[in-house]
């Protein structure tokens, strides 16, 4: 699959190692070799077996994390039982899966990619499907997936209904599958000691099209008078239409002087962590990411001062919540099952896959209403080859 190591360490670090695996595959221990609890490694994860009637698969044990710092819980793996569901899951043709759309969603999607690699490639005896994965934003995923480019799209919002008006007219029918919650996390540079908590009306203040901010001091009476440099996504990015939307009333709408815009979030790490009075934002899993670097600024909406964690952008307490989605073509789903088994994968393992690339995981409520779009895609007609 194709990916840019740039983009997040946590993505880079399960694609690289698992990348290990698939090159291995073929030279793997034959599948009677494994059984039930014996130890295998990240490179083989979501790699699944038939011995006898049943099926195993090298899962990551339960209470150990790919991210902790606690050395009692650090990952492990073993091979668990699995179900027959999984395995026909993973027997799917040795088809490309094209994915493009929003840079936020992209390392969720890439790790869901290469877990689901693995698992063809075992099954398939290093064969099977392959997906690839790009992070044009979400503007540029939609332009890319209603010219017929594509068969899934990654949004970080839901869909405009001009963007949908495009599909329609291209005779492009999809499926909106919500994927993960997010939160848009406001960073200052690790020096800035006044501003620990901002308003959502201050946030206005600083970056609303009509906005005379020039210096910290502008901002709350008390604050220094440093000047701002900001960062933010660029304007074909869906976070730059989430940020705008709910910090300024209307998607799109930003002051024009003084920001800095990049489809790499890398670039407001780099801004922000370089200059004391700079400020900037970008998806929490980033953030989090980026801690050792930038400082994460607590928001209040007038309710208190909510700082974003996953648990608070799960609760929907912090102010700058955000569902994810991914756009599946329903045609691709029809005539190639490698997309539909794709899709059915990522929601299936959704869970760890979140938490393995540290992401907000669905609510409950979420996902009662995601196995009802499941449903419906699974009802979508196959056309055999």
């Amino acid at each position: 699959m194709t990916f840019n190591v740039s983009k997040t360490k946590v993505a880079r670090f399960v694609v690289s190692t698992l990348a290990v695996g698939v090159v291995a595959l073929a030279s793997a221990s034959p599948a009677s070799a494994a059984k039930i609890g014996d130890s295998c490694k990240l490179k083989d994860a979501y790699k699944i077996e038939k011995v006898g009637t049943s099926y195993i698969r090298c899962e990551i044990v339960k209470g150990t994390s790919l991210h902790t710092k606690d050395p009692k819980k650090t990952a492990k793996f073993a091979w668990q039982k699995t179900t027959e569901r999984q395995f026909v899951i993973a027997n799917a043709n040795k088809e490309t899966v094209r994915v493009d759309g929003s840079s936020t969603v992209y390392p969720l999607s890439a790790v869901a990619a290469k877990y689901f690699e693995n698992s063809t490639k075992s099954v398939k005896k290093g064969d099977g499907a392959k997906v690839t994965v790009g992070f044009s934003g979400t503007g540029g995923g939609f332009e890319k997936f209603c010219r017929g480019e594509t068969d899934i799209s990654n949004a970080s919002r839901a869909i405009k209904s001009t963007e949908a008006a495009v599909c329609v007219k291209a005779g492009i029918a999809y499926t909106e599958v919500l994927i993960a919650n997010d939160g848009l996390a406001v960073v200052v540079n690790k020096n800035n000691t006044w501003a620990s908590c901002l308003t959502m009306a201050e946030l206005k203040k600083i970056w609303d099209l009509n906005s005379t901010v020039k210096k910290w001091s502008d901002v709350r009476t008390g604050f220094p008078a440093t000047d701002i440099k900001m960062f933010g996504a660029g304007t074909d990015s869906g976070t730059f239409d989430s940020f705008t939307e709910m910090v300024n009333g209307k998607a799109k709408q930003v002051r024009k002087d003084g920001v800095q815009t990049s489809e790499d979030d890398n670039v407001t790490v780099a801004g922000v962590s370089g200059d004391t009075g700079s400020m900037g934002y970008f998806g929490l899993s980033y953030a989090l990411e980026n801690e050792s670097k930038v400082k994460l600024v607590q928001i209040d909406k007038g309710a208190g001062c909510v700082t974003p964690t996953n648990a608070t952008v799960q609760a929907q307490q912090y102010p700058l919540s955000r569902p994810l989605f991914t756009y599946v073509k329903n045609l691709s789903i029809s005539t190639k099952p490698a997309v539909g088994a794709y899709i059915q994968f990522w929601v299936d393992n959704l869970k760890q896959i979140s938490e393995d690339a540290i992401f907000v995981p669905l609510t409950n409520q979420q996902m009662t209403t995601l196995m009802k779009e499941m449903v419906a895609v699974a009802k979508l007609p196959r056309v055999k080859k």
